[in-house]
Protein backbone atom coordinates (compact mmCIF):
# COMPACT_ATOMS: atom_id res chain seq x y z
CA UNK A 1 0.00 0.00 0.00
CA UNK A 2 1.47 3.64 -1.05
CA UNK A 3 -0.34 6.59 -0.18
CA UNK A 4 1.11 9.53 -2.59
CA UNK A 5 0.24 13.02 -2.07
CA UNK A 6 1.38 15.89 -4.79
CA UNK A 7 1.51 19.23 -3.25
CA UNK A 8 2.23 21.88 -6.13
CA UNK A 9 3.03 25.04 -4.18
CA UNK A 10 6.18 23.39 -2.40
CA UNK A 11 6.51 21.41 -6.26
CA UNK A 12 7.16 18.21 -3.33
CA UNK A 13 5.45 14.52 -3.67
CA UNK A 14 5.46 12.40 -0.97
CA UNK A 15 5.90 8.18 -1.36
CA UNK A 16 4.49 6.36 2.35
CA UNK A 17 6.16 9.50 4.34
CA UNK A 18 9.29 10.03 1.78
CA UNK A 19 8.97 13.49 0.44
CA UNK A 20 10.92 14.96 -2.65
CA UNK A 21 10.58 18.56 -3.07
CA UNK A 22 12.01 20.66 -6.13
CA UNK A 23 10.38 18.31 -8.93
CA UNK A 24 9.43 19.74 -11.80
CA UNK A 25 5.71 19.64 -11.50
CA UNK A 26 4.74 22.66 -13.95
CA UNK A 27 3.06 20.66 -15.92
CA UNK A 28 0.38 19.99 -13.70
CA UNK A 29 -2.88 22.84 -13.91
CA UNK A 30 -1.97 25.32 -12.13
CA UNK A 31 -5.24 25.35 -10.19
CA UNK A 32 -4.50 22.15 -8.94
CA UNK A 33 -3.02 22.69 -4.87
CA UNK A 34 -2.94 18.98 -3.97
CA UNK A 35 -3.48 15.57 -5.39
CA UNK A 36 -3.43 11.97 -3.44
CA UNK A 37 -3.61 8.93 -3.94
CA UNK A 38 -3.90 5.66 -1.97
CA UNK A 39 -2.67 2.39 -4.09
CA UNK A 40 -4.36 -0.43 -1.85
CA UNK A 41 -8.01 1.62 -3.01
CA UNK A 42 -7.16 3.18 -6.14
CA UNK A 43 -8.67 5.89 -5.46
CA UNK A 44 -7.97 9.56 -4.65
CA UNK A 45 -9.07 12.84 -5.32
CA UNK A 46 -7.92 16.50 -6.53
CA UNK A 47 -7.90 19.58 -4.53
CA UNK A 48 -8.27 22.38 -5.96
CA UNK A 49 -6.74 26.42 -4.88
CA UNK A 50 -9.25 28.29 -6.75
CA UNK A 51 -12.47 27.10 -5.03
CA UNK A 52 -13.56 24.47 -7.50
CA UNK A 53 -14.86 21.52 -5.57
CA UNK A 54 -12.67 18.44 -5.10
CA UNK A 55 -12.42 16.13 -7.95
CA UNK A 56 -12.79 12.23 -7.00
CA UNK A 57 -10.15 9.95 -9.31
CA UNK A 58 -10.01 6.63 -10.08
CA UNK A 59 -6.74 6.33 -12.20
CA UNK A 60 -3.57 7.91 -11.72
CA UNK A 61 -2.03 7.40 -14.39
CA UNK A 62 -2.29 11.01 -16.16
CA UNK A 63 0.26 12.13 -12.86
CA UNK A 64 2.29 8.66 -13.58
CA UNK A 65 5.43 11.09 -14.73
CA UNK A 66 5.20 12.53 -12.14
CA UNK A 67 5.79 9.69 -9.48
CA UNK A 68 8.17 8.73 -11.70
CA UNK A 69 10.41 11.79 -10.94
CA UNK A 70 9.66 11.18 -7.06
CA UNK A 71 10.88 7.12 -7.68
CA UNK A 72 14.03 8.27 -9.76
CA UNK A 73 14.87 11.28 -7.04
CA UNK A 74 14.73 8.49 -4.14
CA UNK A 75 16.92 5.77 -6.36
CA UNK A 76 19.33 8.86 -6.99
CA UNK A 77 19.20 9.46 -2.80
CA UNK A 78 19.56 5.90 -2.04
CA UNK A 79 22.46 5.52 -4.54
CA UNK A 80 23.98 8.16 -2.37
CA UNK A 81 23.45 6.45 0.83
CA UNK A 82 25.01 3.38 0.15
CA UNK A 83 27.91 5.22 -1.29
CA UNK A 84 28.50 7.30 1.43
CA UNK A 85 28.15 4.41 4.11
CA UNK A 86 30.93 2.47 1.82
CA UNK A 87 33.45 5.87 1.60
CA UNK A 88 32.71 5.72 5.70
CA UNK A 89 33.59 1.57 5.95
CA UNK A 90 36.44 1.94 4.03
CA UNK A 91 37.27 5.41 5.79
CA UNK A 92 36.65 3.45 9.02
CA UNK A 93 39.30 0.98 7.64
CA UNK A 94 42.12 2.66 8.10
CA UNK A 95 44.74 3.01 10.38
CA UNK A 96 44.82 6.89 10.53
CA UNK A 97 41.48 6.89 11.32
CA UNK A 98 41.53 4.08 13.63
CA UNK A 99 45.07 6.00 15.50
CA UNK A 100 42.32 9.17 15.25
CA UNK A 101 40.01 7.42 17.36
CA UNK A 102 42.19 5.78 19.64
CA UNK A 103 44.19 8.62 20.98
CA UNK A 104 43.14 10.74 23.96
CA UNK A 105 41.18 14.12 22.98
CA UNK A 106 43.93 17.23 22.32
CA UNK A 107 43.38 19.02 25.70
CA UNK A 108 44.29 15.57 27.55
CA UNK A 109 47.33 14.81 25.88
CA UNK A 110 48.42 18.41 26.42
CA UNK A 111 47.24 17.70 30.24
CA UNK A 112 49.84 14.95 29.56
CA UNK A 113 52.80 16.45 28.41
CA UNK A 114 52.72 19.10 30.74
CA UNK A 115 52.52 16.98 33.94
CA UNK A 116 55.24 14.85 32.02
CA UNK A 117 57.42 17.85 31.90
CA UNK A 118 56.77 18.80 35.60
CA UNK A 119 56.93 15.06 37.11
CA UNK A 120 59.43 13.60 34.73
CA UNK A 121 57.23 11.24 33.28
CA UNK A 122 56.33 9.68 30.09
CA UNK A 123 52.51 8.91 30.02
CA UNK A 124 52.23 10.89 27.21
CA UNK A 125 54.78 8.96 25.09
CA UNK A 126 53.63 5.84 25.90
CA UNK A 127 50.37 6.21 25.34
CA UNK A 128 51.08 7.72 21.57
CA UNK A 129 53.17 4.47 21.27
CA UNK A 130 50.42 2.39 22.74
CA UNK A 131 48.40 3.74 20.11
CA UNK A 132 50.73 3.58 17.50
CA UNK A 133 51.45 -0.14 18.19
CA UNK A 134 47.78 -1.12 18.13
CA UNK A 135 47.31 0.71 14.85
CA UNK A 136 50.66 0.10 12.72
CA UNK A 137 51.03 1.14 9.33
Amino acid sequence: MAIVSFVLEDTMITIDGVGYSHLDLSGIDSNIWAIQWNTSTNSGHIEYSDGTDNLTISDISAYQSYIDLHIAQKATYDAAVVTAADAQTTLEATYGYKRMMAHAEVGDQLDQMYHDAVDGTTTWKDAVAAVKSAHPK
